[in-house]
């Protein structure tokens, strides 16, 4: 096989750097450590896969041949990365990767195509169009939250689904839960519902910041397409029942306090510097009109305390949380205010953003800690 192809510089590394996040380090197979590169009809198609998720991406080139080849990944983007401006030329001979520029040329052994894991090109199911802000806006506040231990599987992927007029996404571990909802104009004919990777969804939110158009995802049997045009994501599902998360989220909590958001991020983040570093616990204690934040490490001798002002006008509550996911849920929250509200020392803790527009529903769910009385 001889191909030969010429392309920009700056266009085949902009392709090369969105596949190579998904090129596994420490792969089961030694081919999965390469880009596919394939020449068709006037493009460049590159590709890369982990077997659990791939990413193909072309570019248009000046090319007399189609063909196949396989080449180390982290070796060939650091060839290209370091490479002056201008048109690159690279040549195939036998399985040997030629890359030649203005003033010199490296060459590498490349590995058989035929060796390389078939890539996906479509998916049948239910395809859903829509906004790519709105998409990554609800991946970005709920994905936070799923779990990193494997010991429930289904938790370390995040809900995704879909109605006619809904969308809706849910992540939670077990110790917090993040929920959104928002109204789509035109989604799915029936019921579709997907516990989609982390990684995927991170990938695709990476590949849209890009300057990529989102233009369709597709919910298939056991997995998961977005398509941006010269761009698609496939992405293996994460096998369910995903659990009754409504089943944790409390409805008659009656102690309700409003707070600015900024303000309590800010104090948690300096009370929560001496708190134990295993359990990260800080207090709540309200009262009408000021919240005490607190916490004690008899570990280090460390106290610290400082009191914010609330709207409640409610009886006393003490109630104990972790700071370090009371601090990342603050930060997601763009609204000016936020509720709590709480019920008792022993249950779930709501967290709502004040916001003017009906723009959908955003909450999150802490568990609270045992306090040391």
């Amino acid at each position: 096989m001889s191909v030969k192809i010429e392309v920009g510089k700056d266009v085949l590394f902009e392709a090369l750097q969105r596949v190579f996040n998904v090129v596994p380090q420490k792969p089961t197979l030694p081919v999965l450590t390469n880009f596919l590169l394939k020449v068709d009809s006037g493009r460049l198609y590159i590709s890369g896969t982990d077997m659990d998720m791939s990413i193909s991406t072309s570019i248009e080139c000046n090319c007399e041949t189609d063909g196949a080849i396989t080449v180390n990944a982290k070796r060939f983007i650091s060839i290209i990365r370091e490479l002056p401006q201008g048109t690159v030329t690279i040549t195939v001979e036998d399985d040997r990767v030629t890359v030649e520029f203005a003033h010199g040329r490296s060459s590498m052994m490349g590995m058989s195509a035929a060796d390389y894991p078939a890539v996906r090109d479509s998916v049948d199911g239910v395809s859903l169009a829509i906004s790519g802000d709105d998409l990554f806006e609800m991946v970005e506040k709920t994905s936070f939250a799923v779990a990193t231990e494997r010991t429930r599987l289904a938790l370390t992927g995040v809900y995704w689904r879909l109605t006619a007029d809904t969308m809706t996404m849910v992540a939670t571990d077990g110790h917090r839960l993040s929920l959104t909802t928002k109204a789509i104009e035109a989604g799915a004919d029936k019921v579709s519902e997907a516990i989609v990777p982390p990684k995927a969804l991170a990938q695709a939110a990476r590949t849209y910041s890009s300057g990529q158009a989102l233009q369709n995802v597709v919910f298939g049997e056991g997995v998961i397409l977005f398509d941006f045009g010269a761009t698609t994501i496939f992405s293996k599902l994460i096998e369910g029942p995903y659990p009754d998360y409504t089943q944790v989220i409390p409805s008659n909590n009656t102690k309700i306090a409003t707070v600015a958001t900024d303000n309590l991020g800010a104090v948690v983040r300096r009370v929560s510097v001496l708190s134990s570093a295993i359990t990260h616990q800080i207090r709540l204690s309200l009262t009408p009109g000021s919240m005490e934040v607190s916490t004690t490490n008899v570990d280090i001798g460390g106290e610290a305390r400082e009191t914010v002002a609330i709207q409640y006008e409610g009886d006393g509550i003490n109630a104990g949380f972790n700071a370090v996911f009371l601090a990342e849920i603050l930060k997601k929250v763009e609204s000016d205010d936020i509720v709590l509200e709480l019920e008792s020392s022993t249950s779930a803790c709501l967290l709502k953003p004040v916001t003017k527009e009906d723009a959908g529903e955003l909450l999150y769910l802490i568990m609270p800690l045992r306090l040391n009385e």
